[in-house]
């Protein structure tokens, strides 16, 4: 038994065997190091993914989204791991999700954050409703119309006799926003101005109204600089009382309520920015002619 006792102390203190018995204890922990990362690594994990093609400014519902299993070194730092932490919430400008594909914090906002809602995130008069009117590079006078500008909307119909009316229908409009077709600003970048595609300012709810009923109508609203005159063209120049009245008549079927409903969701800035009231910006003052 002394003799195994010594032969054993002997073959400890052999500096060889030592140093062998060193590096299999480190391979050993390396070994098992790399193979816990490498099962980490492929270990699947169940992710929420897009069920679609989710286009941007969208807002994401239930059946958008699905779960499927995801190798963990396919998920990205930033990474939703929950659906609740996705549905509800809207696409951000400029993103498109593919289908399949995991989503991510910078790919989602709420819909108040989200670049080009203009209604909340402008303020203008209380009692004013925003209106957001689609336009384009010729009836921007080639990008002309700028926000912080005032302009005039001209009318032109034709009456039931076939006679072409063309009048001022508002004055002294101030522009709010001009939005590109992707909800961005157009003038953010002075290198690059964006095509315009929509612009937004304030009217009361009776201007409001007038326009959203014209929206039924085969009429061209025309923008122009603040005090343009009206040309001289084959076309009978009318006032603005009169282009209200021609709008009224031939849109008495249109649903009070439909505008009702349109109304309640373009107020929303007045409704929870009561600091809309102390606002002393003129924003636009609409009158008769």
């Amino acid at each position: 038994m002394n003799n195994f006792v010594i032969g054993l102390k002997r073959f400890f203190t052999n500096k060889n065997v030592v140093t062998i018995i060193l590096v299999l204890v480190i391979l050993g922990i390396l070994y098992y190091g790399y193979s816990s990362s490498i099962k980490k690594q492929t270990n699947p994990v169940n992710m929420p993914v897009a069920a679609h093609t989710i286009s941007s400014r969208t807002q994401v519902t239930d059946e958008d989204v699905m779960y499927t299993t995801v190798a963990n070194s396919m998920i990205g730092e930033g990474a939703i791991r929950n659906s609740n932490d996705i549905i509800g919430k809207y696409t951000n400008v400029n993103v498109t999700i593919p289908t399949g594909s995991i989503f991510y914090s910078e790919w989602l906002s709420d819909e108040d954050d989200i670049p080009g809602n203009w209604i909340e995130q402008l303020d203008y008069k209380k009692g004013e409703l925003g209106y957001y009117m689609d336009v384009s590079v010729e009836s921007t006078l080639g990008k002309s119309v700028l926000p912080d500008t005032y302009i005039d909307i001209f009318m032109k119909a034709t009456d039931e006799n076939g006679t072409v009316m063309f009048g001022k229908l508002m004055k002294n409009v101030k522009v709010l926003v001009v939005h590109d077709g992707d909800g961005n600003n157009v003038f953010d970048n002075a290198a690059e101005i964006g095509t315009p595609s929509k612009i937004g300012f304030a009217v009361s709810q009776d201007y409001y109204i007038l326009l959203k009923k014209a929206e039924y109508l085969d009429v061209e609203l025309v923008l122009a600089p603040r005090g343009s005159t009206i040309p001289s063209q084959d076309y009978v120049i009318v006032t603005s009382s009169t282009l209200r009245d021609y709008i009224d008549a031939q849109t008495i079927t249109v649903e009070e309520d439909i505008i009702a409903e349109e109304i309640n969701d373009n107020d929303k800035n007045n409704e929870n920015q009561d600091n809309a009231e102390g606002n002393t910006d003129q924003n636009n003052q609409n009158a008769t002619e």
